[in-house]
């Protein structure tokens, strides 16, 4: 992916630029994202006033939006409003299913940048931020149930997703440089999520529950051998190659419902965590459903016998 700043890019930036906080604002609420009002950078620090502010130029304005992110709007009047009252704000927009919009941040200073990545990252609306790293928007996945605050194996790479929100350009940074578009969403449309980032992102939610599960004793969790069991089967199936996934979840199934059978687990706790991984690893809601009850059926059949 080329990160060199187009003409086209540079004059979408200007445009915004000369057109204000309250155009700027409207523009994002018009793509279908909520935006919200943010402080912004004086010499001195942070324009809230706090000495010790953490986050200088970047967190939400209170006295507009107390509940944070939660508040953000894509409606005329209320962001026309929030601007008048503070026109030097910065612009904030939120990412999740709200928006449609999963965000990689890169911060070269810890190590995050394009070429690092796992995988190439398509032509989609892309940031220059004000600390010279790179926000990368990409269309929101329906199949996503977690996503984690980092993207493992990735040094300097946070994900922004449900509950979160990125500055947005042309907001001012404290180092005093303005966030600018690389590659305008007027000129190209969010590219959907790179399958390496899809695969990252469900090896890594689901690698937690098994962990969780680690941790768990007793209960609805089962036994210690029926754990130690569903951790090694979940395992197996999260690293099961595209092609043969519902082999592996039927396979699963059918291996864990013997045990439920025999008493080590229970039931309803298996075909949950099986439900889940399988949209985790990209297989259909129906199908899903149709292996697990059939695997888990026969797997009890055969353990009661």
């Amino acid at each position: 992916m080329s990160h060199q700043r187009d003409n086209v890019g540079d004059e979408r930036n200007s445009i915004a630029l000369g057109s204000g906080s309250t155009c700027i604002a409207l523009q994002y609420a018009r793509h279908g994202w909520p935006v919200l009002p943010l402080w912004w950078p004086k010499k001195k620090g942070c324009a809230c006033g706090a000495k010790d502010c953490g986050s200088p130029g970047k967190h939400p304005l209170g006295s507009l939006v107390p509940h944070g992110v939660k508040e953000a709007s894509k409606d005329q009047e209320i962001l026309t409003g929030w601007w008048r009252l503070f026109p030097q704000a910065n612009v904030g927009v939120a990412t999740g299913p709200v928006s449609g919009l999963l965000v990689m941040d890169l911060d070269p200073r810890h190590g995050g940048r394009p070429e690092l990545l796992p995988g190439p990252v398509p032509r989609t609306p892309t940031v220059r931020t004000g600390s010279g790293g790179w926000h990368i928007y990409l269309a929101w996945p329906e199949s996503i149930k977690h996503l984690p605050k980092v993207l493992p194996g990735s040094p300097g790479v946070d994900l922004k997703g449900s509950g979160g929100y990125v500055v947005a350009p042309l907001s001012v940074h404290v180092y005093g440089n303005r966030y600018r578009w690389e590659i305008s969403p007027e000129d190209t449309s969010l590219a959907v999520c790179p399958d390496w980032l899809l695969e990252a992102i469900a090896k890594t939610s689901f690698t937690k529950i098994i962990q969780e599960i680690s941790f768990c004793t007793g209960g609805a969790y089962g036994t210690p051998y029926g754990r130690a069991a569903l951790r090694r089967e979940l395992a197996r199936l999260a690293e099961t190659p595209q092609g043969n996934r519902n082999n592996a979840l039927n396979r699963a199934s059918f291996m864990l419902g013997k045990l439920v059978a025999l008493g080590h687990l229970q039931e309803s706790l298996v075909a949950d965590l099986l439900y889940m991984l399988g949209g985790y690893i990209g297989l259909g809601e129906h199908e899903v459903k149709k292996t697990i009850r059939s695997g888990l059926k026969a797997g009890i059949r055969e353990g009661l016998s």
